[in-house]
């Protein structure tokens, strides 16, 4: 009688280990340690990786299933394995939560019919081979495409500080274009969707037959494909993806660039593993053995750390690609315009007067507001009384274009009230302005100007959000408001006025990243105008002109930056420290008290000295559950490896409804 085998595998949930099914007879020979299998747990088919093959299982043979499938993919790596294992150890989650990212979407094998347009993502009826074309390069940027040769050739990962439209773009290109000729694929990650679909466009250009695209927006049946082309590894490709195409199982990997590498998006926060993008993509090419590119106008101060450190070479582009443009910036102080009566609503006259003048020689202007929505809350003209979210306990946000309020942290949406629910009265107030009021502002001054929105409201179809890139791209839209979606690395020809709306709140957060992330959000915003021949503006209202920021913008002086990084020095913040935040959650109150009480006892006992809390987050409550917090801080330069992981084997046990352990959060 032949014996059984049996597999340990990792499904895509929360378990503490692997678990153990056996392999049936017709699957012997065929599931080897990487394989992925399709697995039944408590009635539910999962993807599964095996990491071992066993003789003699370690519980009753009895209690074992059988893998119900192999899935047609090539084996996952042990480099993929390890990257996996590194991920859920830094990140402090089960190597579980870490594959669930990497798991094919959905329970079905790979279907080999190719799309629903009759072919696989990334082909265009042509064969593969060199690009079609390739940019040719300025003189700054052929230094600077030689000087990350040199760096890579040393075995150095770089940062690439290019000013808005320098050019990073055609040296991305450039660099892949040599990946690509000696058979090696490159991952190619941006921050947003929004602008990867520009990106795309540009790549399918040069690289019409080689470009893959993933991210979660996708159909399953895409992602299985993208999943199976990487996994097959038959040709080399460029793979643009969002932060969930790290998880690809690659083979030659020959380059990774993270484009926008500052930008909080890049940040999962959701679910565990809560990774960073750009982190996590230094991680994997260390593993692969491949160089990683980092790009970006505004580098985060943890990048400019490490370049400090030397983990990083820096290699700068000071000039636009297009000489004799750029943008100047004009900060108008909105409490003296208001005692100079020079306001008409939100806008300065200042502000005004250069719309129309850009409006008259037919260029392009964006308006950015902070907020979405119309109002930033009702209030009760009689009473006081302002609506607030039943389960965060927050203002709700009004929505003119569909009369309703709605919780931006929770989803709660509720019609809004025709009279005061709590004296019965009518004339409900709106307070604040977000982008769709300042947007109809906008149209009873400029009523003969062509005018739309870019937020997460109008963005919500993917076609309404192309169709209004595309339209404000070729000029056949005027003027273009929006929130922080706008700022994304976009290019756009005929832009020539950025306008800043309440610029303020960008300044106002609760978090010691406000200065570095507002300063950051105002030069890409900067960035977007004069890209091209003529000069562009941006003009930043505020109610806070004296702001070192805006300083900062207006008159900047070298140092600047090492001024900010010298405050979160002298306070001990990233990146001179790391942290970790554990968030407590739960309906009931005292149950939460207790709960933080069992916390404290084991944080306690964990080696982190540096603790702070329990203590309330800026939300206190958010979707009907009360929350509590604490921060744990150690030093950079020690090695918390160990002291993590006795930390997590004691956390690991509270569900993942009630305790969220974020590493290197971003708040």
């Amino acid at each position: 009688m032949m014996q059984t085998l049996y597999a340990d595998v990792i499904i895509p949930l929360k378990f503490r280990d692997s678990v153990t099914y056996s392999v049936p007879k017709e699957m012997e020979g065929t599931i080897v340690p990487g394989s992925i299998v399709k697995v039944s747990v408590v009635g539910r088919t999962y993807s599964a990786i095996v990491i071992r093959i066993l003789q003699a299982p370690p519980i009753d043979p009895a209690r074992i299933k059988p893998i119900l499938e192999a899935v047609g993919f090539p084996p996952v790596s042990r480099a993929n394995m390890d990257f996996l294992r590194q991920v859920a150890s830094y990140y402090m989650c089960s190597v579980g939560d870490a594959f669930r990212f990497a798991a094919p979407s959905t329970v079905k094998a790979l279907r080999r019919k190719g799309r629903e347009n009759g072919m696989r993502p990334g082909t265009s009826g042509q064969q593969s081979g060199m690009p079609r074309t390739l940019p040719v390069l300025s003189l700054e940027q052929e230094t600077a495409a030689a000087s990350i040769r040199g760096h890579f050739s040393a075995g150095h990962n770089v940062l690439l500080h290019g000013v808005t439209g320098s050019g990073k773009t055609e040296i991305y290109i450039t660099l892949i274009a040599e990946c690509l000729g000696r058979g090696l694929s490159v991952l190619y990650l941006v921050p947003e969707i929004a602008l990867s679909r520009q990106i795309q466009t540009r790549l399918a250009a040069h690289f019409p037959a080689s470009l893959l695209v993933y991210h979660s927006k996708q159909t399953g049946t895409h992602r299985r494909e993208v999943y199976g082309q990487v996994a097959a590894a038959s040709e080399p490709h460029v793979i643009l993806g969002l932060r969930s195409a790290l998880f690809l199982p690659y083979r030659d990997l020959g380059l990774i660039i993270v484009d926008e590498e500052h930008d909080t998006s890049y940040k999962q926060t959701d679910q565990a593993p809560r990774y960073h993008g750009r982190d996590t993509a230094l991680m994997l090419g260390r593993i692969h053995g491949c160089q990683v590119l980092l790009g970006s106008a505004t580098p985060s101060f943890e990048s400019l750390y490490n370049v400090s450190t030397g983990k990083l070479c820096y290699v700068p582009l000071a000039h636009r690609y297009f000489e004799g443009c750029g943008s100047t910036v004009t900060i108008v102080d909105m409490p003296r315009e208001r005692r100079k009566r020079a306001v008409k609503g939100p806008f300065s006259l200042t502000l005004l007067k250069a719309v129309a003048s850009r409006l008259e020689r037919h260029e392009q202007v964006l308006v950015f507001r902070s907020r979405r929505a119309y109002a930033s809350a009702l209030e009760c003209s009689a009473c006081g009384y302002i609506p607030k979210c039943p389960r965060c306990n927050i203002p709700l946000s009004y929505h003119k274009f569909s009369n309703s309020l709605s919780c931006h942290y929770c989803g709660y949406s509720a019609s809004a009230p025709e009279t005061c629910p709590e004296c019965g009265k009518s004339g409900m107030t709106p307070l604040g302005d977000g982008t769709e009021k300042i947007e109809e502002e906008l149209r009873t001054f400029f009523p003969e100007a062509r005018i739309e929105r870019f937020d997460a409201d109008t963005t919500k179809d993917k076609k309404e959000e192309s169709r209004i890139l595309k339209q404000f791209s070729e000029g056949e839209i005027d003027i273009l408001v929006g929130t922080q979606m706008i700022s994304k690395g976009f290019d756009f020809s005929r832009l020539t006025l950025t306008a800043v709306i309440k610029a303020e709140a960008v300044t106002s957060l609760f978090d010691f990243r406000a200065d570095e992330r507002a300063l950051q959000l105002l030069l890409q915003l900067m960035g977007r105008a004069g890209r091209r021949e003529t000069p562009g503006e941006m003009i930043i209202q505020t109610n806070r002109a004296d702001h070192p920021v805006f300083r900062m913008l207006g008159h900047p002086q070298e140092g600047d930056l090492l001024s900010l990084m010298d405050e979160r020095r002298e306070f001990g913040y990233p990146p001179f420290s790391r942290i970790i935040r554990l968030l407590l959650r739960s309906s009931d109150k005292e149950r939460l008290d207790i709960l933080a009480k069992e916390v404290s006892g084991i944080l306690g006992e964990s080696g982190f000295r540096d603790v702070c809390g329990p203590a309330a987050p800026p939300i206190e409550r958010s979707a009907g559950e009360y929350q509590l917090q604490f921060l744990i801080k150690t030093d950079r330069l020690r090695n918390w490896t160990q002291a993590k992981e006795r930390l997590y084997n004691r956390l690991r046990s509270f569900p993942a409804s009630t305790l969220t352990i974020d590493v290197d959060p971003v708040f």
